[in-house]
């Protein structure tokens, strides 16, 4: 019992020696991701500074501390680290300084990446060598070595070589010469093929499914192909779900067969909307989606909408072309009656279309009949045309929905011959343009045109659905819907031959989905081509 009470009398009076105190730790010379890797690594720095702590404890770690900053330099190249360490006691606890000297980095002396196989002919792994950091008398950074290693294998995943390993992957540090020498030998193996895709599903028939398929047997792999045909898919609105996989272990003479796996969407999608716009009024809508009206994944989509302006009930028949992903063909039949501010027009329409994408142009040629019973201001009449149509569209973006920079163009021509089952010889064009373009990561500029000429002999008989208005959100903003351009006697907007509108517009996106944008617009429909443009 003595030597109990003993040592419980030493280990009391030992604790009732200690200190505790908190400490402030100060690191200079070092800056940029090398200071945020050495307040990582640094054991003293990690102490809660708000906390208190043993004064041996801070002592420890203050020894430790020249050796925590050496080695969190070295993966950033440098090797000769000087640390002027020095522990100051201080009223409310310790301040620990640690002046760091960098001396002079490690350098790349020699740089040999070697890449065997059949990668050996890819161009895209020797443009991902040439544009690597590493290059011989550069600082030597470890984290960009490791980077380019990744990259590789990466790389080589995406295209198909399965097999990838490295053979070698040596750096030699001389830290006497401050030198780093890189010996890598990158053996990429076979570059596997595309085999046979094979679709888990029942709603439609296989050799449709194939036309998605944006590859052949027996071509090259990459992992980008993979990710097109699940897009495309999707896209389609047959599937709620897709599953692209290639079948690694069933691969035979180098070509790995694709599985996909999808569960079908809802064959009908109902959709209901009420609501308001400047260029509508207030409006109720409901639409009909069939998602696949047969196995050949044909496609039926019904609209109403009642609207202030404009009401109108439409029906599209679609039928998939050889690339679904964006041919196909369309047969459309449309009734619609507006009212707009002295404009009356019933129209009656019937046509059908083909849709061809060709890189980032897409081509549209089609053919409709349409019949109007329109009033006009004084004028009224009823008239029907047969046009044939044909339409360019050239698009480039960065995204599908929230652009921050793309550009597109628009070519649209329609005819007319009072021979074939039209009231008069009509021609019209329009050319329309919009460009998004970035500033910063916050701002950007929109900029839009368009400009339209028809020729016909008697403007009394085209109807309203053929004339050029402006005005309205999508046109000149300030000015109404339809609201601008040539009027009659009792000053009802008639239409014009002619359009032209421009806008430029600067926006901030000052929260996700929100911009606050400044804008003008400029623009007019005319008679002739030289009457004044509204601003």
């Amino acid at each position: 019992m003595l030597y109990i009470r003993c040592i419980l009398i030493a280990g009391s009076l030992f604790f009732s020696c200690l200190t505790f105190a908190s400490v402030e730790v100060r690191v200079s010379g070092v800056e940029g991701k090398a200071y945020d890797n050495v307040m990582t690594l640094l054991q003293i720095a990690r102490l809660n500074g708000s906390n208190t702590y043993a004064d041996y404890r801070i002592r420890y770690l203050h020894r430790q501390a020249p050796n925590d900053i050496q080695k969190a330099l070295r993966p950033y190249g440098y090797y000769q680290v000087e640390v002027n360490a020095q522990l100051e006691s201080v009223e409310d606890g310790w301040i620990a300084s640690y002046d760091v000297v960098l001396n002079e980095p490690v350098r790349i002396a020699t740089n040999n990446w070697a890449i065997k196989g059949d990668a050996k002919d890819d161009a895209r792994f020797q443009s991902l060598l040439d544009g690597s950091k590493l290059k011989p008398e550069h600082r030597f950074i470890h984290q960009e070595y490791e980077e380019l290693k990744s990259r590789l294998l990466s790389l080589a995943s995406r295209r198909g070589y399965h097999d990838a390993r490295f053979e070698k992957h040596d750096v030699i540090i001389d830290v006497d010469q401050n030198t780093a020498n890189i010996d890598v030998v990158f053996e990429s193996g076979q570059r596997y093929q595309f085999g046979a895709v094979n679709f888990e599903q029942d709603i439609l028939n296989d050799e449709l499914l194939q036309r998605y398929v944006p590859f052949k047997q027996g071509e090259g792999y990459t992992s980008q192909e993979l990710s097109n045909l699940q897009v495309g898919l999707l896209d389609s609105g047959y599937f709620s779900q897709v599953q692209v996989s290639p079948q690694w272990d069933e691969s035979e003479n180098q070509q790995v067969p694709i599985e996909v796996k999808s569960s079908a969407n809802y064959r009908n999608q109902y959709q209901y909307g009420i609501g308001y716009g400047t260029d509508t009024g207030a409006r109720v809508s409901a639409s009909l989606n069939r998602r696949w009206v047969n196995e050949d994944g044909h496609q039926f989509r019904g609209v109403t909408q009642v609207s202030q302006i404009e009401s109108r009930v439409s029906a599209n028949y679609i039928v998939p072309g050889k690339k679904p992903q964006s041919d196909y063909y369309r047969f459309n039949a449309e009734v619609s009656d507006k009212n707009n501010e002295g404009q009356e027009n019933r129209l009656y329409r019937i046509g059908a279309s083909s849709t061809v994408t060709m890189n980032q142009w897409q081509h549209e040629f089609g053919l409709s009949w349409q019949r109007d019973d329109f009033q006009i201001g004084e004028t009224e009449g009823t008239s029907q045309f047969l046009i044939p149509r044909s339409s360019w569209t050239y698009m480039t973006a960065d995204g599908r929905l929230n652009i921050d920079k793309g550009f597109r163009f628009d070519a649209t021509l329609k005819a007319a011959n009072d021979t074939l089952l039209s009231d008069a010889n009509m021609a019209s064009l329009k050319l329309g343009f919009k460009a998004v373009v970035p500033l910063t990561e916050r701002v950007r500029i929109l900029t839009r045109a368009d400009i339209g000429a028809t020729y016909i002999d008697n403007f009394d008989t085209l109807p309203p659905s053929l004339r050029f208005f402006a005005g309205g959100d999508h046109s000149v903003r300030g000015y109404a819907y339809e609201q601008l351009g040539p009027e009659d006697e009792t000053g009802t907007v008639i239409g014009g031959r002619y359009l032209a509108t421009a806008s430029a517009e600067i926006d901030y996106r000052f929260k996700e989905h929100w911009r606050v944008a400044l804008f003008t617009d400029i623009g007019n429909a005319m008679i002739e081509p030289n009457e004044p443009l509204k601003q």
